[in-house]
């Protein structure tokens, strides 16, 4: 079932709008606080990245978010017009490898999207960027994940 369906100008002032976005979301579908904080930091991590790499100041760009929900999967689709990039392929070891005092700052973002949610797919839709993240909605031993 779909339960919203955002577009939003592709810039740095994002999040908010994200927040709220994923907000009301985690609320219908009964996320716990973890689960829904999860959710918001993955899909504001993807479309920040969007806005501030996928389009690189080139030209203004949209990013559409769609979220739902099943019994199971609690789920927010994240989808661009920005060149073909698959998340998945972004290796942070060179980052993670150095000692943390003399890391750059920035560069994780998409490491956190990826740990931060219980699955996750990409495609290249239509000559769009398709990003799906997925939360667990129950888990057997607390009824919540």
């Amino acid at each position: 079932m779909i339960a919203c369906r955002l577009r939003l100008e592709a810039d740095e002032e994002v999040s908010r709008t994200i927040a709220d976005f994923v907000g009301a979301l985690s609320q219908m579908a009964e996320l716990t606080p973890r689960q829904a904080y999860r959710l918001r930091l993955a899909v504001d991590e993807i479309a920040t990245n969007v806005a501030l790499h996928g389009y690189c100041d080139a030209r203004r760009g949209v990013v559409d978010l769609e979220g739902g929900m099943d019994d199971e999967w609690v789920w927010v689709r994240i989808e661009d017009d920005a060149p073909a990039f698959d998340p998945r392929t972004h290796d942070p070891g060179p980052l993670l490898a150095a000692p943390p005092a003399r890391r750059q700052a920035g560069g994780l973002g998409l490491y956190l999207a990826m740990r931060n949610v219980d699955a996750f797919t990409y495609d290249r839709v239509g000559g769009r960027n398709r990003n799906t993240l997925y939360i667990v909605r129950k888990s057997p031993d607390n009824g919540h994940g």
